[in-house]
């Protein structure tokens, strides 16, 4: 819990999540090749769309979760 302003890490996580991964995903997956030059005429090609774009999903999401805590633990220990 945040000791100043009373605001639990759960809240203080969630809110700034999504604040940061939206930026960072749509940075990351926009010049992509195989998201934006992807033809989709064979099944295939709709199996690299999903799994890059899980890929994309999962690493950008660790990334951010990543920052937000590593931001809450200084913002701790400058306390």
């Amino acid at each position: 819990m945040d000791i100043r302003t009373g605001t639990p890490y759960k809240y203080y996580f969630w809110k700034r999540f999504f604040l940061l991964f939206i930026p960072l995903f749509l940075i990351g997956i926009l010049p992509e090749p195989f998201i934006t030059e992807n033809p989709f005429n064979s099944l295939e090609d709709y199996g690299e769309f999903a799994f890059v774009f899980l890929l994309y999903l999962i690493v950008m999401s660790g990334i951010s979760a990543f920052l937000v805590s590593m931001r809450w633990r200084r913002k701790q220990n400058c306390r």
